[in-house]
Order: structure tokens, then C-alpha cells, then sequence
């Protein structure tokens, strides 16, 4: 069933291309065809056409040069660009950039918490030396884990009444991984969505980090949502019953 339905996707698209290249060598041998008739036996018109086609075949072969020249002269910089590319697919693949929007939105008010008398009870990360610090429109958590010193900073921007954020972690005061998010704000929540990767170092800890506190959170997340469900089910018991 699934093959007849990819069969029957791929010839759709076949005859979509078909169609296309037939309207594309239709109009074009229209346009030749009208532009012959336009022309006739006009010297003036001829002269024209001929020299219209001598533009743009100078076009095209000045836009090709100068592609060309950009890919000599840049050729480090190509070679640069191929890694950042290489290393943000990895960072998406490997959910790091999830990772790091979990944890700061885990922790970016755990120094506020600190006051708290429960700060055990929501400090399930278990991190050590935690330090708020605040300037203009930056903003950083600092921690510990494992005995290793990690700092997540985010910078907030506005641009065309949109909210926009970089993310970034330092490991031993050095960056390592950056991301530009865009924030959508529900009422008193944020939630960031990455748009793009803006370093990666491959170097340290911080990539193991990232993933094992991001899954100590999804599993935290989970209990908390099963023994919701689990605790509704046996609320339920009395009123939902069998004849």
C-alpha cells in the first residue's frame, strides 16, 4: 500500500515537472516566436536583438568571473563556513541546542530561589556555587557541576518589536556554544526557539554536560506528569464507573 502511494507521489511530481518545462519551452519559443514577427526585416530592431544578446552573455560570464574570483579570495573563509554548517547540523542532530534552552529555563531563576527555605527540593540538578549576575540586558546564571564551572548568559535583544535572545555557555570562563533564539512570552512564561547556532567549540565537557543535565530534566518533567495522570486516574475511580 505504502509503495502505490510513493508511486502514485512520484508520478504526480514527474508530470508537475513535465508541465513545467513543457509552459517554459512553449513561452519561450512564443517569445521567439513574437519577437521574429516584431523584427521582420527591421535592420534597427535586428541590431537590437544582437545587441541585447551580446549583454547578456557579458552578464552572465562578468557574474560567473567575479564568483569565481570571491571563491579564490575566500577560500579560508569557504572552508570556515562548511564547519559552521557541519557543527550546527551536529548541534541540532544531537539536541544541543534544546539542551541549552531546557537548562536555562530550568535555571535561570534558581538565584531568586535561593532565598527560598525549600531550595532543596527544587534544586533537582543538584548544582553547586550558584551565582546571578545582572547588567543592562545580560544576564547570567553561574554554577557548578561535578566540580566543573559553568556559566549560561543571555543576551536580549529587540529588534522590530520582536524579542530575540543569544544564549551563550561558558565552561572554565571560556565560550563554548552559543545559540540566537526567538522568545515568545505566554503570559508569565518565555519559551525560546533556536534559530540558529552561533559558536561551537570542540573542545571540554560542556557537550556531555548539556545532554546528561537535559536528561535529568526530561526525566524529572516525566515523573512530575505521571503521577499527575497516575493521581487524576485514581480521583476518576469513583465517578467513572462500570455497570
Amino acid at each position: 500500500m505504502n509503495i502505490d502511494i510513493e508511486l502514485t507521489i512520484l508520478l504526480i511530481l514527474l508530470i508537475s515537472m513535465l508541465c513545467v518545462a513543457y509552459w517554459y519551452a512553449r513561452n519561450r519559443i512564443k517569445r521567439n516566436s513574437l519577437l521574429s514577427l516584431w523584427i521582420g526585416g527591421d535592420p534597427y530592431l535586428q541590431e537590437v536583438v544582437s545587441f541585447k544578446e551580446k549583454i547578456d552573455k557579458n552578464v552572465i560570464t562578468t557574474i560567473r568571473q567575479h564568483e569565481q574570483e570571491l571563491e579564490h579570495r575566500y577560500e579560508d573563509d569557504a572552508e570556515h563556513l562548511q564547519r559552521k554548517e557541519r557543527l550546527s547540523q551536529f548541534a541540532r542532530a544531537t539536541d544541543l541546542d534544546n539542551a541549552l534552552i531546557v537548562i536555562w529555563e530550568e535555571i535561570e531563576h534558581y538565584p531568586l530561589w535561593l532565598k527560598r527555605d525549600d531550595s532543596d527540593k527544587w534544586n533537582k540538578l543538584n548544582l553547586q556555587g550558584i551565582n546571578g549576575l545582572s547588567k543592562e540586558d545580560t544576564y547570567s546564571v553561574e554554577f557548578l557541576y561535578r566540580s566543573q564551572k559553568f556559566k549560561i548568559t543571555e543576551k536580549t535583544q529587540s529588534e522590530t518589536g520582536e524579542l530575540n535572545s543569544i544564549l551563550f555557555l561558558f565552561e572554565d570562563n571560556a565560550e563554548v556554544f552559543a545559540i540566537e533564539c526567538s522568545i515568545n512570552a505566554i503570559d508569565e512564561e518565555t519559551n525560546h526557539i533556536c534559530q540558529q547556532v552561533c559558536a561551537f567549540k570542540e573542545r571540554g565537557n560542556w557537550a556531555k554536560t548539556l545532554l546528561e543535565l537535559y536528561g535529568q530534566i526530561k526525566i524529572e518533567k516525566s515523573k512530575s506528569a505521571n503521577e499527575v495522570k497516575y493521581f487524576r486516574a485514581n480521583e476518576f475511580k469513583s465517578r467513572f464507573e462500570s455497570s
